[in-house]
């Protein structure tokens, strides 16, 4: 029997965690189906079978579309999740959505646009149980984003960063990431600001640590980045923070530290912090969303309390190995899914 195609529709190119997601979930299921992928984001995909959306070529998108037998849509603004929808009804194709966070329904018309046209989805998947409270519909199921890391076929770490970590071999290693530098709400995203005043805090604590905030990319507030990394040098923290624009394997880093840290104001459901915990490393992140069991919380945008959760994490924590779940078992999860009623 011939091989279903499957077809992921996101931000393919976009390094952050639904990347890495529609990026894992084809290599779980590659046995099972033929995948072919259209990539909403404006990093162009120089890749075979992988469409650009903003090329605005209708006639290959639904070229696209027609070929496929399902197609799994990780859109993360309404209206074009709606679009995909509606094509894909259009062809009678069996549809999943997967809701990745709410940064994007944050008004009552997005949320009740987004239910409306979830009615027509044979499957959709919410990633944690605070996104079902907002977006609760029929023959949805709550799933975690999380999918094991192919640790061998992680891309080796930058030279840049290994003479980092071979400079601070002597201190405690913490960790963080985004996947670019983004204002919500009048606030750094991701937090690099509070780390920065962590770092201060360090040096004048005489603590031996040293963060690493590694971003994906920098498409956008350039000029944030400059003045962070103007107060790092002139607060004399360049011993304490390290920043690099780099897309690189985090999985390996983590691998590398001794904490990782997720100090967003707003969030779906981390994968950082799930791998952290996957790969038995104590993680911190912001009180802002429900998060993992084992995550150690901290108050949102308090660099206090962020800082008071790292020396208890590095100094007085005893962390609690997790039993290792194989791939096996996530793949027969989705397997389910989208076999249900095919």
């Amino acid at each position: 029997m011939d091989k279903r195609v499957y077809l992921l529709v996101g931000p393919y190119t976009l390094k952050g965690g639904v990347n890495i997601h529609i990026t894992r979930l084809s290599n779980l299921l590659e046995t099972n189906y033929i995948f072919k992928f259209i990539n909403e984001s404006s990093k162009k995909a120089h890749r075979f079978n992988v469409f650009d959306l903003r090329t605005y070529n209708l006639f290959t998108y639904f070229r696209f579309i027609l070929a496929s037998h399902i197609v799994h849509i990780h859109s993360s603004f309404w209206w074009l999740r709606a679009l995909h929808i509606i094509s894909a009804k259009l062809f009678r194709r069996r549809i999943i959505v997967t809701i990745h966070s709410l940064s994007n329904l944050q008004t009552d018309f997005s949320i009740k646009a987004t239910k409306y046209f979830l009615k027509f989805v044979d499957k959709t998947i919410l990633v944690s149980s605070e996104i079902a409270k907002t977006i609760s519909v029929e023959n949805s199921v709550i799933l975690n984003a999380f999918i094991p890391p192919e640790i061998n076929s992680e891309n080796n770490l930058p030279e840049a960063i290994i003479r980092v970590l071979e400079a601070n071999k002597n201190k405690k290693i913490i960790v963080s990431n985004a996947s670019d530098l983004a204002i919500h709400k009048g606030e750094d995203l991701y937090g690099l600001d509070l780390l920065i005043d962590v770092a201060k805090k360090i040096k004048n604590d005489g603590q031996n640590y040293i963060i690493i905030f590694v971003l994906a990319s920098l498409s956008k507030n350039k000029k944030l980045l400059n003045n962070y990394l103007e107060k790092v040098k002139n607060e004399g923290l360049q011993k304490t923070i390290s920043i690099f624009v780099s897309p690189i394997s985090f999985v390996k880093l983590i691998l590398e530290s001794d904490l990782v840290v997720r100090a967003t104001n707003t969030d779906g459901d981390a994968l950082s912090v799930r791998e952290a915990i996957y790969l038995r490393k104590p993680v911190i992140a912001s009180n802002v969303v429900e998060r993992p069991e084992k995550a150690i919380l901290f108050s949102s945008r308090s660099s206090d309390s962020l800082y008071t959760k790292i020396n208890y994490a590095l100094n007085e924590l005893q962390f609690v190995e997790n039993i290792i779940v194989s791939g096996e078992d996530f793949k027969s999860l989705y397997v389910d899914i989208v076999e249900n009623n095919f």
